[in-house]
């Protein structure tokens, strides 16, 4: 699976839309799970957001929730996605529960252990 990155910008925010998209899009670990890295940019006239995902549809999702949110139009925000191989993702912290762990055999008794052949 790649990963997505998005790259979103909100043209003419003003003061109380601004605060309600940086609170609607957090930074932190409130982020969805599926949501690797977000980034806020602020510029004179924009607010660029930059996303990793590696889940598309969740990422749709949240999209969709954000303009919600702000009564924002289909076409807003301009955004760009494109697509990496899924192994930059190591540079990511995880953010999804681990899988379980190999289960590790306990140790066998000394009677149970083979007896090597001596050498000479």
């Amino acid at each position: 699976m790649s990963l997505l990155v998005l790259h979103m910008r909100w043209n003419d925010l003003d003061a109380e839309r601004s605060a309600l998209l940086a609170d609607s899009l957090p930074e932190d670990d409130g982020r969805p799970r599926s949501c690797l890295s977000r980034r806020h940019v602020r510029h004179p006239r924009a607010l660029m957001v930059y996303e990793v995902w590696d889940d598309g549809l969740a990422a749709e999702e949240e999209l969709a929730r954000v303009r919600a949110v702000l009564g924002a139009g289909p076409e807003e925000p301009q955004r760009v996605v494109f697509t990496v191989p899924d192994l930059f993702a190591v540079g990511f912290p995880v953010r999804r529960p681990a899988p379980a762990a190999v289960p590790i055999p306990a140790p066998r008794s000394p009677a149970e252990t083979p007896v090597a052949a001596p050498v000479g």
